[in-house]
């Protein structure tokens, strides 16, 4: 899991998000904390339980709350994408199919 530093921010994850990781997950999160706009993606993501969406979902309210701007990529017909759904988190995030899109959605604002 790193964090490019370029504009937007972008962190991408990769493996198990579970409890194990937890730590690990919130300092990554934590790392774009400054950044106006930031791309997570989670193409690499094989598995990921309620920790991590509650991570997610704490760090979009916090980008949220300072008029900061995430995009999460998050594939189509992936594991994460079917788990974003099943939590109704697809209608919450601003999700993109790639990072061509993710980047994409950051300009046209």
């Amino acid at each position: 899991m790193g964090v490019e530093n370029d504009s937007p921010a972008t962190l991408a994850l990769s493996g198990e998000l579970d409890m194990m990781r937890k730590d690990e997950l919130r300092g990554r999160l934590a790392a774009l904390a400054g950044a106006r706009a930031a791309i997570v993606d989670l193409t690499s993501v094989s598995y990921l339980d309620s920790m991590a969406l509650a991570e997610f979902v704490r760090t979009a309210k916090q980008f949220r709350a300072r008029g900061a701007r995430i995009v999460w990529v998050v594939p189509p017909g992936s594991n994460a994408r079917r788990i974003f759904a099943l939590a109704n988190l697809d209608r919450y995030f601003e999700l993109a199919h790639d990072l061509t899109g993710a980047r994409q959605a950051l300009s046209t604002g």
